[in-house]
């Protein structure tokens, strides 16, 4: 029989501190998607939507019940249907996608939506597809028009808010709308970058107003320019200027400040890996013991079962072990909860010091543990079962605490003992049971 454990009064186990751990990232993870104006959700490989959270759901003019009602390729534009279909084979094929695709709202209108979806298969019953698309449709259509608009830096007016100026063949500003920046025209005319910014901003600058003049191609880059201790950002345009003969006489150039929008986007980004983060915490909470970081009985039994299914299709055998620590009780009634704890800890490093890597080890009980190995026969299991009752022959050293506690241990062989998960299992604690009652006997 096992030996029954009292709990000490106003003590918070390991396992309830790891549960308030877990609902506290499980509401940081639940207020973080619903207020987020991201789109994030799960869908199967048939393309139902399985979860959706509020805000896009309602951008688009749903409800969530109701979206999640409708397949997803009916609120995308006709169009995408191919593309979803060739979505849906390469996030299958090659788990994942990233891309974009233009919805349709209820009311008819087109947004288009920029993705990275990935596909999950991890301790699920069926794989699903999670996913997080951003909308950048007003970014596209401003795209869109820059680039249809041949004259958009002659008639930037002077006061426009996009930074609109000229530069000669020697990179001297001649023209600039300037209030812009809070600069005078007397500070930038007739001077170069290197001499208005300096430093490696204006070296920059420099460099990329020169390649456009040598190469007579205009480029859009991003840059920084830093005004006083804040550092903007710009989008940055550069064309040749030609003169009516022909000859290049210095560029053009617009600067647009995208300062607001890149630290919108860097609170996304880190909003991103906040959810992530708590998403891989929730996902390692969920499977593996909080007191000594080896798996629990949820991940152990995933384990099981493709071990059992490995076994049949490489002929071999697969050993259960139980292994129960005799008299804990009274090691936490002499040393307290805490010496008793480091214990515990110590029996794991002993016990997996005498596995190997491909084996698991798992705590399924305050001081019950299971091991799962591969073995070649029964001998094979036996010889592990030594190994492991010699991890008990010398007493722990805990604390300045000396403390001696051994182990009662039972082993199942699959398929010998059993042809299922449960059935060995249950071997296993018999046997386990008998070695213990006969250490009393």
């Amino acid at each position: 029989m096992g030996i029954h454990k009292e709990k000490l009064p106003h003590k918070v186990s390991p396992g309830r501190q790891a549960e308030a751990a877990l609902r506290e990232r499980e509401d940081l993870y639940r207020d973080l998607v619903e207020h987020s104006q991201d789109l994030l959700c799960t869908h199967d490989l048939a393309g139902r939507l399985l979860s959706i959270n509020p805000l896009p759901a309602r951008l688009l003019g749903y409800e969530v019940e109701a979206l999640l009602k409708i397949p997803m390729r009916e609120f995308l534009a006709p169009e995408c249907h191919d593309q979803f279909d060739e979505y849906l084979a390469t996030v299958q094929r090659d788990g994942f996608a990233e891309g974009s695709m233009v919805f349709m709202t209820r009311s008819g209108e087109r947004r288009i939506w920029e993705y990275h979806n990935t596909l999950r298969t991890d301790l699920l019953p069926a794989p699903i597809v999670r996913g997080m698309a951003h909308d950048v449709t007003e970014r596209r259509r401003a795209e869109a028009a820059l680039q249809k608009s041949d004259e958009r830096f002659r008639v930037a007016l002077k006061n426009s808010p996009v930074v609109v100026f000229n530069q000669d063949i020697e990179l001297k500003y001649t023209w600039i709308n300037a209030p812009v920046l809070g600069w005078a025209q007397q500070q930038c005319l007739g001077r170069t970058d290197v001499e208005i910014i300096g430093g490696e901003e204006g070296d920059r600058l420099t460099s990329i107003k020169q390649a456009v003049l040598q190469g007579g191609a205009a480029v859009r880059t991003e840059v920084t320019i830093t005004f006083g201790d804040q550092k903007h950002y710009f989008d940055l345009t550069v064309e040749p200027l030609g003169s009516r003969r022909g000859p290049l006489v210095g560029i053009t150039c617009a600067a647009v400040d995208i300062t607001s929008m890149k630290q919108a986007q860097e609170e996304r980004e880190k909003l991103v890996r906040r959810l992530q983060d708590a998403l891989a915490e929730n996902e390692y909470l969920a499977s593996h013991d909080p007191l000594t970081g080896i798996p629990n009985r949820r991940l152990l039994e995933d384990r099981l079962e493709q071990a059992l299914a490995r076994a049949d299709r490489q002929h071999h055998k697969v050993a259960v072990l139980a292994l129960d620590l005799d008299n804990f009780k009274d090691v936490n009634d002499t040393f307290g909860h805490q010496v008793g704890d480091l214990v515990l800890k110590g029996v794991v490093t002993r016990v997996k010091a005498r596995l190997r890597a491909s084996d698991t080890l798992a705590r399924t009980g305050g001081d019950e543990f299971t091991v799962l190995a591969d073995v070649a026969d029964a001998h094979g299991a036996q010889v592990l079962v030594s190994a492991l009752e010699l991890a008990f022959a010398l007493p722990f050293s805990v604390e300045g605490n000396v403390v001696t506690t051994g182990a009662s241990v039972g082993v199942a062989l699959y398929p010998d003992d059993g042809r299922g998960a449960d059935e060995l299992r249950a071997a296993a604690d018999e046997v386990m049971y008998v070695v213990k009652r006969s250490k009393k006997g």
